[in-house]
């Protein structure tokens, strides 16, 4: 008998906080005692409530929108936004947008009344966090940060638990004041397809892999003209996301270049890609470079977007398993680098990938969730008691 409710909510900006919530949704699913929904806060169409006014669907909309049209248009303004949330003097700002989302959330656990709500995106925990501050704590609350680092956004008070992705983020949530037995450095949520490829065997063309996340940002085109001034021939595989635009372009353009290039659209098999492929060359998103460091595959990083991809290509880098290349006209001399048969440059970054290898990091998270919502879940039986708290 499934006797837990766990209501696991993201937010479909870019791919990466989706996939870690379906991945954690298959752990929990595998163990019968758990009944699992994943809503999406972001996606307005799952939200068909008379309660929801007009203006927080905007606000949810704007959220979106502003968020791709900033990255593509203005980047360096995304940047010194990103910089000002930082300043933990905006912490008004923070919390009023939490407060704003509340009702949203409120809504939500009126209708699936969860013992647990997981979080894999900032906006629903500080929703969560925020009905929690102004009502009873019905339900236990975690989040799941699904990139390297920790943003302000992240912190809120009434959380039950965070899951991360290694030490270092640990002392960052400590110097916030979460306490250490509220932290689990699980690594990044990956599926189970993305396990260590044998990568013993030697090719006489090596494979590249190219992405440039879901949504298909970064300069692409611009990759595989560099990677022609290579010495030696390639294979390359370029994952043009979402964007029929760009993979349309792509296509003329490989025809037109010495490099054997095939490029795809959106795939459901980036494992197998990724275990094919020596090398990825990609923008550094926490869930592309979890899944890279699952399979023990070198990344070159490209392209970060403002502020949380900059601090995963950061850390990878210092960590000795991907190269951050700052300069684009730098990627042939780089990647030949990298390489080289003569050098051992390959072999040591497979071998720290194997080293931060997020194995595991889906059961891990699961059994936790299991005993926090074992420990202190409590199911909301008696919706009145929340319309009279003021759920209307």
């Amino acid at each position: 008998m499934k006797s837990k409710k766990i209501l696991i909510v993201s937010a479909s900006i870019g791919n990466g906080h989706m996939q870690a919530a379906s991945t954690i949704s298959e752990e929990l699913q595998a163990d019968d005692s758990c009944s699992v929904t994943i809503v999406d806060f972001l996606q307005v169409g799952q939200f068909r409530y008379p309660t929801l006014n007009r203006l927080q669907i905007e606000l949810m909309n704007l959220m979106k929108s502003s968020y791709y049209g900033i990255l593509k248009v203005a980047p360096n303004l995304y940047k010194g936004l990103y910089r000002i949330t930082e300043n933990q003097q905006t912490r008004k700002m923070i919390d009023f947008i939490n407060a704003a989302n509340q009702k949203m959330m409120a809504s939500l656990i009126a209708e699936y009344r969860p013992h647990g709500v997981i979080c894999t995106h900032p906006f629903p925990l500080g929703a969560a966090s925020a009905l929690r501050y102004k009502r009873s704590s019905y339900f236990t609350l975690a989040g799941i940060i699904t990139d390297f680092a920790v943003h302000p956004w992240w912190i809120t008070s009434g959380v039950d638990h965070y899951f991360i992705a290694n030490e270092m983020m640990a002392n960052e949530l400590q110097k916030y004041g979460i306490q250490r037995n509220q932290i689990t450095a699980s690594g990044i949520p990956v599926n189970r397809s993305f396990m260590p490829a044998d990568r013993s065997i030697k090719k006489q063309v090596p494979e590249i892999l190219v992405m440039g996340g879901g949504l298909g940002f970064g300069s692409m085109d611009a990759t595989l003209r560099r990677l022609e001034q290579l010495p030696k021939p390639i294979h390359i595989t370029v994952v043009a996301g979402k964007n029929e635009k760009l993979q349309q372009h792509l296509r003329v353009l490989a025809a037109a270049l010495h490099n054997e290039i095939t490029v795809l659209p959106f795939s459901p098999h980036i494992a197998s890609l990724m275990k094919r492929a020596d090398l990825l060359i990609t923008k550094p998103g926490g869930l592309t470079c979890s899944e890279a460091l699952a399979v023990n595959l070198p990344m070159v990083l490209l392209n970060p977007l403002p502020g949380q991809e900059e601090e995963n290509a950061n850390y990878l880098h210092c960590q000795g398993s991907a190269l951050w290349v700052k300069e684009e006209n730098d990627i042939a001399i780089k990647v030949a680098a990298i390489l080289n048969e003569k050098s051992n440059v390959l072999k040591e970054m497979q071998d720290k990938c194997r080293e931060l290898s997020p194995h595991d990091a889906g059961r891990k998270i699961a059994e936790k969730i299991n005993d926090l919502v074992g420990n202190r879940g409590k199911r909301l039986t008696d919706l009145e008691s929340w319309q009279k708290a003021g759920v209307q």
